[in-house]
């Protein structure tokens, strides 16, 4: 049911994972707030290549995943009386032959397909 995130790591040998973080500081009866973020540790652009100049800087794709991780550890150091639950999605978008192609169909989590023409548009 991922194949949407599981695509993007098609073309890596470090595999696609999902974290999920929870905090639990408020009342066992109160609904948690829930924060996601997006972690491409690093983005060639995968089939639809990034040029070169620049390509060190394409770990900034992870800074979604790197605020919901310090906001759930600053609430549990701050011990907030709030429930709070965060999910990153952790993907390395490179390119051997495994990696996704432009044209290639996925189906996300929740049954709908998605046809990716561009394989550096993973977010």
């Amino acid at each position: 049911g991922m194949g949407s995130l599981l695509g993007v790591a098609q073309g890596s040998p470090r595999g696609a994972r999902l974290v999920v973080m929870r905090w639990n500081g408020g009342k066992a009866k109160d609904a948690p707030l829930a924060f996601i973020g997006k972690g491409v540790t690093f983005d060639t652009g995968g089939n639809s290549m990034k040029p070169a100049s620049g390509m060190e800087d394409m770990k900034g794709d992870m800074g979604g995943a790197a605020a919901v991780t310090g906001l759930i550890h600053a609430l549990a150091a701050r011990k907030a009386k709030a429930n709070v639950v965060g999910v990153i999605g952790l993907v390395e978008n490179a390119v051997d032959g495994h990696a996704q192609r432009p044209g290639d169909i996925v189906t996300s989590m929740s049954g709908q397909t998605i046809e990716v023409l561009n394989t550096d548009a993973e977010g």
